[in-house]
């Protein structure tokens, strides 16, 4: 039977490979991740959005066209506002008020999100998306 001072010296190289190992495998998937990003044409106006896939760029780009120019949220977010619910936040910016209240970011990223994503698919409002 082996000795402890024998087994460390036996484990010590394969858990500093191991640990190796690790490290490149974590530093290597990093720089081949992809980067895409889509720009959204809605309303007159151009939303850009990032994302890891065309497909979640494009809902980033929608969720900013959400924020910043859909008519639904602008009365939501001003209804809200003045609620004490508005007040107790501090009256937040339209962007960081879905982030205050569960209500308005499921508003942004589920309803108008998804009325944003059926209007570039009936035609009614166009995106271009590409990756690195």
């Amino acid at each position: 039977m082996p000795s402890n001072s024998e087994s460390r010296l036996t484990a010590a190289p394969i858990l500093s490979l191991l640990l190796l190992l690790a490290a490149v495998i974590a530093c290597s998937s990093g720089s081949s991740a992809k980067k895409c990003s889509a720009t959204l044409n809605n309303d007159g106006k151009t939303f850009v959005g990032e994302g890891a896939s065309t497909d979640d760029a494009t809902r980033f780009a929608c969720n900013k066209y959400c924020r910043e120019a859909d008519p639904g949220y602008e009365a939501m977010y001003g209804v809200w506002l003045d609620s004490p619910a508005g007040k107790a936040a501090g009256r937040p910016s339209k962007e960081e008020a879905i982030f205050k209240d569960k209500k308005l970011m499921d508003y942004v990223t589920v309803t108008c999100a998804n009325e944003c994503l059926a209007k570039i698919k009936d035609g009614k409002a166009k995106v271009e998306t590409k990756c690195e």
